[in-house]
């Protein structure tokens, strides 16, 4: 009975710990002054953005609500790509996310992008091209940005994405490589252990 509850136990943590490791991956393309799609929604902490350029030279930069067209302090920053580059980074949270191009010109004409904008995204559209649009005050606010990690691909990024608000900036998160992502780190084995250790301990005062 002993060696059942054990083998119970120990198929449903690593049942739980596998559907965490792997996010989605969510591709968008950056061509003429647009991002295709505009935004994403319902992305989950630990899922990928890759932006890929199919034409002429664009940035993925990330900002801010209120400011569309101005990078976020400590924020993730792709520098100018090609055609056929990439540039990924790896959302930690729920929070919007809202990217633009710096190439000279593009972001006032609307090119920009937002991961999880809620309902705001019309606010964000409309005050990169200086136009109005009504402001909301729902899920999703400006006030927390969300975190993400970056990595390049045949880009010339080489420094740090951070998580970001409008008003400061945390630690930077990876570089050009994500090495941790879709993986257990040792914090998460530890997590684990204990937690297979409490219920262990647990199964044994039940028998």
């Amino acid at each position: 009975m002993l060696n059942n509850v054990l083998s119970s136990l120990l198929f449903a943590l690593l049942s739980s710990r596998l559907l965490v490791i792997n996010g989605a991956n969510h591709d968008v393309t950056l061509s003429g002054l647009s991002f295709s799609p505009d935004h994403l929604e319902n992305v989950a902490a630990g899922d990928t953005v890759t932006f890929m350029v199919a034409g002429g030279s664009h940035t993925a930069t990330q900002s801010t609500l209120e400011n569309p067209c101005d990078p976020a302090p400590g924020g993730f920053d792709s520098e100018q790509m090609t055609s056929g580059q990439t540039f990924q980074i790896t959302v930690n949270d729920t929070n919007p996310i809202w990217v633009y191009c710096e190439t000279t010109g593009h972001c006032r004409s609307g090119m920009v992008f937002a991961v999880n904008p809620g309902t705001q995204l019309a606010q964000f559209q409309a005050a990169a091209t200086g136009d109005t649009a009504p402001s909301t005050s729902s899920a999703g606010s400006s006030s927390s940005a969300g975190s993400t990690s970056q990595a390049s691909s045949g880009s010339a990024s080489s420094t740090a994405g951070g998580s970001s608000s409008s008003s400061s900036s945390s630690s930077s998160a990876s570089a050009s490589s994500t090495p941790n992502a879709g993986r257990m780190t040792v914090g998460d084995v530890s997590a684990s252990v204990m937690g297979l250790a409490a219920a262990l301990f647990g199964g044994l005062l039940a028998l």
